[in-house]
């Protein structure tokens, strides 16, 4: 990034974009399923449970999932479906909950692995047929947490070899209240 730009932005966040206030900005990411797999390699990396996985986003908010754990080493790698069931209400919840669908006794097999709060990383934990992924730990762990503090919405949708996130970024006053958000601006 161009060291000018990259003073500007820094100047902007220490004012909490006071300068930008009022404005709102929405954004449709599509990120492709390449990008989408190589960022949960990265991810997934200092993983000790699972050997591999591929995600292979789907239309009407599903995405194929192929899973190859690390233990017990004689599980072939198995297809499961997750069906995104409900959004992150962000600030106060700011979980994304996937439902699980197929690889039946192969699911109950791996399902305690899984299941452990030692194997999947923090921010994700598996609650029988339901993936709580917590958006707000997720970030912490990149350390950019404060992204939240600017994103009112954000939907996380499927389409065909895309995962598609919408996000609504708002920037208001520092010195706005909560209940000045609705379009109430008070100065005092």
């Amino acid at each position: 990034m161009d060291p000018r730009l990259a003073t500007l932005l820094a100047r902007l966040q220490s004012t909490q974009f006071v300068d930008l206030a009022g404005s709102e900005s929405y954004s449709v990411i599509r990120i492709g399923q390449a990008l989408l797999n190589d960022a949960a390699a990265a991810f997934l990396a200092s993983s000790s449970v699972v050997r591999t996985v591929t995600l292979n986003p789907r239309a009407e908010n599903r995405i194929d999932v192929q899973l190859k754990l690390a233990k017990p080493s004689f599980l072939p790698a198995f297809n499961v479906a997750l069906h995104i069931e409900q959004q992150p209400q962000l600030p106060d919840s700011p979980e994304l909950v996937l439902r699980l669908s197929g690889a039946g006794g192969l699911l109950r097999l791996a399902g305690p692995a899984l299941a452990s709060s030692a194997a999947l990383p923090r921010g994700i934990r598996l609650d029988g047929d339901r993936i709580h992924v917590n958006v707000r730990h997720l970030l912490e762990q990149q350390r950019r947490a404060e992204v939240l503090e600017y994103v009112e919405q954000l939907h996380v949708l499927s389409e065909e070899s895309r995962l598609v996130l919408a996000v609504q970024l708002p920037v208001r006053l520092p010195f706005l209240s909560k209940e000045a958000k609705g379009g109430e601006r008070s100065m005092g």
